[in-house]
């Protein structure tokens, strides 16, 4: 009868392992595509009212994700007392520190540290353009991450349950 129970509780364990995996996928995949309307909206916004990028982040630019909400309410508090330099330093500052957070890899979160040079540039024009470059280079990761995710949750997923079916051969 221990066995048996023994056996059930590992192969849930198994299952829930394979789901949380799964669920850290689709929010990592989440982040991006939250990343990517972030930039959008606070592109729009800025060339629709021209208010500064401090104002656009503390004010009126929101994502659904609170962490992301978090760092653009940091940038725009440092901003705003303007003791720690540039904007743009500012930006990698905050996404440097906030890049494990949020569960970026390497490229990705240099990439986001970088897409504050589309924010804080001489001009617009130069900002529309490192936008568009930007964009253009999150859509290429965002994309790659989506096929990535459904191997990943396949081979994870099929990983953990055969791993705690061999456990439960073991020990019974």
């Amino acid at each position: 009868m221990l066995k048996i129970i023994g056996s059930i509780l590992i192969v849930t364990a198994a299952v829930g392992i394979a789901g949380s995996i799964r669920r850290e996928l689709a929010d990592h995949l989440t982040v991006l595509y939250e990343l990517r309307r972030l930039f959008v909206d606070l592109s729009c916004a800025g060339n629709g009212t021209l208010q500064p990028v401090e104002v656009l982040l503390g004010c009126f630019v929101r994502t659904q994700d609170a962490r992301l909400n978090d760092i653009c309410g940091e940038i725009a508090e440092r901003l705003m007392e303007k003791r720690e330099g540039q904007g743009e330093e500012v930006w990698r500052k905050v996404f440097a520190a906030g890049r494990k957070e949020l569960g970026l890899s390497a490229e990705e979160g240099e990439l986001i540290e970088d897409a504050g040079s589309a924010f804080f540039g001489k001009s617009l024009e130069e900002n529309k353009r490192r936008l568009s470059l930007t964009l253009e280079r999150l859509d290429f990761l965002i994309e790659t991450a989506r096929r990535e995710q459904k191997e990943k949750q396949k081979v994870y997923g099929m990983v953990s349950i055969l791993g705690g079916l061999m456990l439960v051969i073991l020990l019974v």
